[in-house]
């Protein structure tokens, strides 16, 4: 049995020796009951406790560009006595893959309510943290003689990129700033690489054949697939 500080009181005569000591590591309560939990009614105690909050766990899919500049999601939650409630929650910039957000006090009884997030695959882009990759078609005639193209970003902007004549394929360029938010660091951005792709035609005419040939010669370019007598390997 656990003994109060009225039964030491009571088995020294008066006050406790004891009395300091509940004070000052239990309160004036039970010994070992957590302080403000007990309130006293003359010689007996009464206890009350209020039900301890529950955390709830959800998952929550997101897009690419959700992650890319946050949502908002809509949950509804039961509570044990039946009724249910909705929550507006805020998905930050930057999340990531299993990235988990706790939203104190928003669970049930006032427990904390644990987001787990699963990003969705974006087929233009792949993710290495705050770093985006993706590929760039660029034409030809843009490889060989300099321009521009655009390069997409999650939100849907078209950011323009300089293409420096004889730029080769597989070539990749860095866009600054241009990458995933840092999670809860909003102003802070990964970078952005796109990697060139050069698209060659795939139907000439024949003048525009006569053209590439003319071009080929002028360059020097032998068509290494033809041997002597003018028999191809593949003929």
């Amino acid at each position: 049995r656990t003994m109060s500080e009225e039964d030491l009181n009571d088995l020294f005569g008066g006050t406790s020796p004891f009395s300091d000591f509940f004070d000052t590591y239990f309160g004036s309560g039970v010994s070992g009951a957590p302080r403000g939990r007990t309130r006293r009614t003359g010689r007996a105690q009464q206890e009350t406790y209020t039900p301890a909050g529950q955390d709830v766990e959800a998952e929550v899919d997101v897009t690419l560009a959700e992650a890319y500049q946050g949502a908002t999601r809509t949950f509804e939650l039961t509570e044990p006595d039946g009724n249910t409630r909705r929550l507006e929650v805020k998905i930050p910039a930057g999340v990531d893959e299993g990235s988990r957000i706790r939203l104190v006090g928003r669970g049930t009884q006032g427990g904390d309510l644990y987001l787990r997030v699963h990003v969705l695959p974006d087929s233009r882009f792949t993710r290495e943290g705050a770093t985006l990759r993706t590929r760039v078609d660029v034409p030809l005639a843009t490889a060989m003689l300099g321009g521009e193209v655009q390069v997409p970003t999650p939100d849907g902007r078209q950011l323009l990129l300089r293409i420096p004549p004889g730029t080769q394929n597989g070539k990749t360029f860095r866009l600054r700033g241009q990458g995933m938010p840092v999670l809860g660091q909003p102003d802070k951005r990964g970078d952005l690489y796109a990697e060139v792709n050069v698209v060659l035609p795939t139907h000439l005419n024949a003048e525009q054949r006569r053209l590439f040939e003319a071009f080929a010669r002028s360059i020097g370019y032998t068509d290494q697939t033809t041997k002597a007598g003018g028999r191809s390997n593949h003929g």
